[in-house]
């Protein structure tokens, strides 16, 4: 007994003996570091992806995962092996960590830009050339995909004597009915390009076929593209570069395309004139209604009839519904009043008001604008007197001032107390 005792005693020791000698200290991560992601972080195209190395150290550390996360998986997303996958332009932060539970960690900020470009496109070619003006600067036209692109090329002339582009991509001809070549580059890629053959030609402007109606555009803000409207002849001068300038730019301004944009209420004569020594002159007239949105806009009113509408219907197109002041159960006496508030204020210069179709009870209405809502000012009367329904339309017309309420007082009805309105529009003017 006392011999299995003692053999049980140096198995043991055997034992304990090994397990002293082979047991180790654990190596830890003392250290986590981004490699290829400098400290001011890093700027990826969308359509482009990033695979991030990182590293632990020491290189033999015994728990040496790392895990990647994106502050903002809307902006893009990271991978378990780092690579960074764009999903629409904007900041977002990549977070590198340990796994090892010392909780090292180190971070970058990820910008998705535009994307980059894949293919150019040289628009305008004609017969297989790109038609360029004798003794005329004009822009080279080009079509980056994919659309958005990050605007980055170079322009070359492999025959500076024929034809000149600047670094902004305008050309010009030196040599008539001479030929070269243009090459268009990508910046970040320039094995990404195209070449076209060029021809000078004398692009002499002979004339400008202009819309002989006048334009009109109706919204505050709104657009309208004039050089889409105009015929260039001959027809080889079709592309060539114009000038335009507006008589009223407080009414309308109008760009280097021929953009027209509408800035108040009135009419404006656009010019548009060729580049030539000797330039063709034309005008188009434009009136521009300068009608101000009504989105977000709210009215209240002193009475109203719900079975015909509420007071911001004379915020909606249409015959109905309208505005009627209430009825039912008894009539409200005059005057009655309609309070608009647009929210903000807009610089305005004319209102007008459309009374109820196929009746002729609106009289009489004051109309008064404000700014904070209690200090009204008068900005006109507008006056039917007895006239027929179907003369349904009054505008009151006053120097541009800055409002957010429009007060509408109807004074007088030519149907006992009751009155209604159809339509109120409102019109801007410039700052």
């Amino acid at each position: 007994m006392t011999r299995i005792f003692r053999n049980r005693i140096a198995v043991l020791g055997i034992v304990f003996l090994f397990w002293g000698c082979s047991k180790t200290e654990e190596i830890k991560v003392s250290d986590i570091l981004i490699q290829n992601i400098g400290n001011e972080g890093l700027t990826i195209p969308l359509n482009e992806t990033f695979l991030v190395e990182a590293s632990t150290a020491p290189g033999n550390a015994d728990r040496a995962g790392i895990t990647y996360k994106s502050s903002d998986e809307e902006i893009f997303t990271v991978s378990a092996k780092g690579l960074i996958q764009p999903k629409q332009m904007g900041e977002a932060v990549l977070q590198v960590k340990t796994q090892d539970g010392s909780r090292l960690n180190d971070e970058r900020t990820i910008i998705i830009e535009r994307p980059s470009i894949e293919t150019i496109e040289i628009e305008g070619m004609v017969d297989g050339y790109l038609i360029v003006g004798y003794n005329l600067e004009q822009k080279v036209m080009i079509n980056l995909l994919p659309e958005n692109s990050t605007p980055l090329v170079t322009f070359h002339t492999d025959d500076a004597s024929v034809f000149t582009v600047t670094e902004a991509g305008r050309a010009e001809g030196h040599l008539l009915n001479g030929e070269a070549n243009l090459t268009v580059r990508a910046v970040h890629n320039p094995d990404i390009m195209i070449t076209c053959k060029v021809k000078v030609l004398d692009l002499t402007v002979e004339d400008i076929v202009v819309p002989a109606d006048k334009i009109m555009i109706n919204a505050m803000g709104g657009t309208y593209n004039l050089r889409r409207d105009l015929t260039i002849l001959p027809a080889i001068a079709s592309g060539v570069e114009l000038q335009y300038e507006s008589s009223r730019p407080d009414i309308a301004t109008v760009d280097e395309e021929g953009i027209v944009t509408a800035k108040g209420r009135g009419d404006v004569q656009i010019t548009v004139s060729s580049k030539d020594a000797d330039p063709v002159k034309k005008t188009v007239n434009f009136f521009i209604e300068a009608e101000l949105s009504y989105e977000g806009w709210t009215a209240t009113a002193s009475s109203y009839s719900e079975s015909q509408g509420t007071p911001g219907a004379i915020l909606v197109d249409g015959a109905n519904p309208f505005w009627h002041s209430k009825w039912a159960g008894g009539e409200e006496p005059l005057p009655h009043w309609i309070l608009v508030d647009m929210k903000e204020e807009h610089m305005i210069t004319e209102i007008m008001i459309n009374r109820r179709n196929f009746n002729n009870d609106l009289r009489k209405a004051i109309i008064e604008v404000s700014r904070d809502g209690s200090s009204f000012t008068q900005v006109g009367i507008l006056d039917w007197g007895s006239s027929p329904s179907s003369d349904a339309l009054r505008y009151a017309s006053f120097a541009k001032q800055k409002a957010r309420y429009i007060k509408i007082t109807v004074t007088e009805s030519n149907r006992g107390r009751v009155a209604s309105i159809n339509r109120m529009r409102v019109y801007g003017a410039s700052e």
